[in-house]
């Protein structure tokens, strides 16, 4: 440059040296040298703007062109643009108002993003970082929000070994978001998912498009959903188990499971219940060993857990079943009723809950039969109608398996091939079968004594079980209607204001005396008096009754209504409930309940008459 005559123009060779100069002290000497001979030259501000235009020039290509990463050992290569990502770290050159060079780092160590995952349920995506410390690569997944904020990623990665800090937290993300956009094909993002079950056509952890990205509170359930062993084993073995009808039906439900999404059926629970010693836990393992490692633990689970954690759970198996042994050991927490578990898990939607940093999490739902054992019924005589109506229980009185520690012990070693050949069944299935079948089960369990919601369950129970013929057991009839419907619920049985009916006229039967005049002759009545009986008519003092209401769980306000439809209530002629009226001389506020008529085929004392003879209704 020193030979350049004064009206020669600068030559280009001279701006590209100086990015060539990596050493900053060196580069910014020879910036200088240039410059002073500019200055000789009296051509020192041509000089500059040349240089700021060739600087900015410089840093357009970077960006479209760029460096690529050059990591020992790295997972992958990308373009970085301006950076210089080699095994000294990450860092960039660039240059101040008065274009000259200032250094930039962005990670003293290697470090690049590896994948993206974006997930199908919400579309929100994670990022996958590879970083080399400790003479080891390790790789690290995060939300993208992380990376795209300067305070939240110190939080998220420093606690890693990962070298960010406030001085350097910008460049950071600068220069992830610089390999992100620079590499549009290679960090194309990939398919993911944090639960198990149906996405679409497709079924997790069967689909091989769609990445498990999960919590690690889950991971003891995720490793377990997978086949091992014989399948000839375990179709043997339950070959032989599944003539017992119980353990057969807990086995449809597992099966059902995965019908629910497809059949757009609400989630509904199949609950064994029985003394001790009955082999309910190895029944509950043997139905959970169609998807996977039925160990304890594993898919099956102790119900000694919050009501937080129950819901997280089938959230997370979603199209999987939820297995529960021992409900009786929460008893304490739900208080002794067992109605909001059921509301809650059959719906199918966990509450909404805020974040701490603002707005609201996503809702979780799931779409899956729960089978829980237990020691007694879930459901009690107060239950609600909608527990009664979302539950199918079975009480059981001898073993469901004849030496549980050996059925235990097998499908323990052999399991998950059931399921897995189920769902690609129910995939390669001609549209609308399924659907038409299941329809055809629903409205024959319709023409029996129960309600909708339980023909359902059911009819999911036996379309289950005729796959599971189908597939399993060519030598097996599927079951039948007939086999099943004394586990149904009845219309009765589930009507809560039918209930609360019949137990105030029991609770009346077992207490006459207290209908009695005191004041009479040789009354056996010296206690108190809760109403009388007039023919017909029930009375009953207006608290006493709610009292007892109340005490066995129902209320009084939503039965009393019932009643009325029902023809069970007596109104005044104002069309009012409550009569204020005397008994044996007292006045006071009374309802009056209309008594049930014999009929035809009752006598008196409540016997059946056939042919003229008297035999007990359920003999």
């Amino acid at each position: 440059m020193s030979a350049l005559k004064p009206t020669e123009p600068f030559p280009d060779e001279i701006f590209y040296e100086i990015f060539e100069i990596e050493d900053n002290i060196e580069r910014t000497q020879y910036i200088e040298s240039l410059r002073n001979t500019a200055r000789q030259l009296k051509r020192v501000t041509e000089f500059n703007n040349l240089y700021k235009s060739f600087v900015l020039d410089y840093a357009q290509r970077q960006k479209q062109t760029g460096n690529k990463t050059q990591f020992t050992d790295q997972p992958l290569e990308l373009i970085c643009g301006e950076w210089t990502a080699n095994d000294l770290g990450v860092r960039t050159i660039r240059y101040d108002k008065n274009a000259m060079p200032v250094p930039f780092q962005a990670c003293s160590h290697p470090i690049l993003p590896v994948e993206i995952l974006k997930n199908v349920d919400t579309a929100e995506e994670r990022i996958t970082l590879a970083y080399f410390k400790s003479a080891a690569w390790q790789t690290i997944t995060v939300d993208r929000s992380v990376c795209a904020n300067t305070n939240k990623i110190v939080d998220a990665l420093s606690q890693f070994g990962i070298e960010v800090t406030s001085d350097n937290a910008k460049n950071m993300v600068r220069y992830i978001s610089d390999c992100v956009g620079l590499n549009p094909l290679t960090l194309n993002p990939k398919k993911s998912i944090n639960r198990l079950g149906w996405v679409g056509n497709s079924f997790t952890p069967y689909a091989d498009d769609i990445r498990y990205e999960g919590d690690m509170d889950y991971e003891a359930i995720f490793r377990n959903v997978k086949e091992a062993g014989s399948f000839e084993t375990w179709l043997n073995l339950c070959a032989g188990l599944r003539k017992n009808v119980p353990l057969r039906m807990m086995m449809a439900a597992s099966f059902a499971s995965v019908l629910l999404e497809p059949l757009k059926v609400l989630p509904f629970v199949l609950h064994v219940w029985g003394t001790t010693g009955t082999c309910k836990t190895v029944a509950l393992m043997v139905s959970m060993s169609i998807w996977g490692n039925p160990k304890m633990g594993g898919l099956v689970k102790t119900m000694n857990m919050t009501r937080n954690a129950i819901m997280r759970n089938a959230a997370f198996l979603c199209s999987i079943p939820f297995a529960g042994d021992e409900l009786q050991t929460i008893k304490d927490k739900w208080q002794g009723n067992f109605d909001q578990l059921i509301y809650q898990i059959t719906e199918g939607v966990d509450r909404g809950r805020a974040r701490a940093y603002g707005g609201v999490e996503e809702t979780r739902t799931w779409k899956n039969s729960f089978l829980f054992t237990g020691e007694e019924p879930v459901t009690k005589a107060n239950s609600g109608g909608g527990s009664k109506n979302r539950v199918i229980e079975i009480a059981i009185d001898g073993p469901l398996v004849e030496d549980g520690h050996y059925v235990s012990s097998i499908v323990q070693e052999n399991y998950g091939f059931a399921g897995r050949k189920l769902v690609e069944y129910i995939q390669e299935a001609e549209e609308g079968a399924l659907t038409e079948r299941y329809r055809e089960l629903f409205e024959q369990l319709c023409h029996l004594d129960t309600t909708d919601k339980q023909a359902m369950a059911m009819a999911c129970i036996l379309l289950a079980d005729e796959l599971a013929a189908e597939l399993f057991f060519p030598k097996e009839q599927p079951l039948g209607i007939w086999q099943v419907s004394q586990y149904l619920q009845s219309a009765l049985e589930v009507d809560v204001a039918e209930r609360a009916y019949q137990s105030v006229l029991n609770w009346a039967a077992k207490n006459p005396v207290r209908f009695e005049d005191p004041k009479a002759d040789n009354s056996p009545n010296k206690g108190e008096v809760w109403g009388k009986i007039d023919g017909e008519i029930l009375i009953l003092n207006r608290d006493v009754l709610l009292g007892y209401l109340e005490q066995n769980g129902f209320d009084y306000t939503a039965v009393s209504r019932k009643w009325n439809d029902k023809g069970y209530l007596k109104k005044t002629p104002q069309s009012k409930f409550i009569h204020n009226t005397k008994v044996y001389g007292i006045k006071s506020s009374y309802i009056k309940l209309i008594l049930p008529q014999d009929d035809d085929n009752t006598d008196q004392d409540g016997f059946m008459v056939f042919d003229g003879q008297e035999i007990l209704p359920f003999d």
